[in-house]
């Protein structure tokens, strides 16, 4: 039998990381995962950044103007549904509950469902508004 021919043994790369031995085809290391080629740096930012969008929130993070708008409706939305529990056996009340009720972020959401994307709050807020502006004539009128 003839014996394999070996050749002068061959330097493989080492990983940037940890400093284990890395194939030169490889776009990570085996042994801890940092990236050895741009390319594969590329990749693993990008991935990253994916993650991190999708963590804060399925659109990216909310703006400091949609927290505002938020934290407003659920305020504005139950003064006036306290308000209308208060005088509801009059008529009055039933539009307070409307207004109020509109006024309540996920109920916006659900606008979605009717017309296709979510009424933008000023909208909504008008319309909230013409209900408690009924509900306080009816109150004082009656």
């Amino acid at each position: 039998m003839r014996e394999p021919i070996v050749g002068p043994p061959t330097s493989m790369p080492e990983c940037t990381n940890c400093g284990a031995q890395v194939e030169g085809s490889d776009n990570f290391c085996a042994n801890c995962g940092e990236p050895q080629t741009e390319a594969a740096q590329k990749r693993r930012t990008k991935q990253i950044k994916q993650a991190a969008k999708k963590q804060s929130g399925s659109s990216g993070s909310k703006s400091q103007r949609d927290e505002v708008i938020t934290r407003v409706g659920y305020a504005l939305g139950f003064i006036f549904v306290l308000s209308g529990l208060s005088v509801l056996p009059g008529i009055a009340g039933v539009f307070f509950l409307l207004g109020g009720v509109l006024l309540f972020p996920p109920v916006r959401l659900l606008t979605a469902r009717v017309f296709g994307s979510p009424l933008k709050f000023e909208a909504i807020a008008a319309l909230a508004g013409i209900f408690v502006l009924i509900g306080t004539l009816l109150f004082f009128l009656l």
